[in-house]
């Protein structure tokens, strides 16, 4: 995220650790929607990626599986933004839940002076 308050209070996120530590759903993934699938390299990743019919449709999906990390750089090597890196959560389904554990690393430390 890129807001002036996020950046205001640690700096622009360079990195994203992302863990499921509870998943009971049918669904729930956390998609990259600006990555496609390509079923040449990913499909031997279909553990934890989803790899459905409609895969070609939809951007690279993570299985909400309990324990999984997923860890990505947030910009590239100049420190701008990597629009490859915009992702959702997606809703856990009818009667699903899930529960993730985010920690972000920042360019600066984060001041406590500055959290309103």
């Amino acid at each position: 995220m890129t807001s002036p308050n996020h950046l205001e209070i640690g700096g622009q996120r360079v990195t994203t650790y992302f863990t499921y530590l509870q998943a009971n759903c049918s669904m729930g993934e956390t998609e990259f929607v600006a990555i496609r699938f390509n079923r040449t390299f990913h499909e031997r990743f279909c553990d934890i990626l989803v790899c459905d019919e409609n895969v070609t449709e939809h951007g690279l999906r993570f299985r909400p599986i309990p324990g999984n990390t997923i860890f990505w750089y947030n910009t590239d090597e100049y420190g701008q933004v990597d629009d490859l890196t915009f992702h959702a959560g997606r809703p856990p389904g009818e009667n699903g839940t899930k529960i993730g554990l985010n920690v972000w690393t920042r360019v600066d430390k984060l001041r406590s002076s500055t959290i309103k």
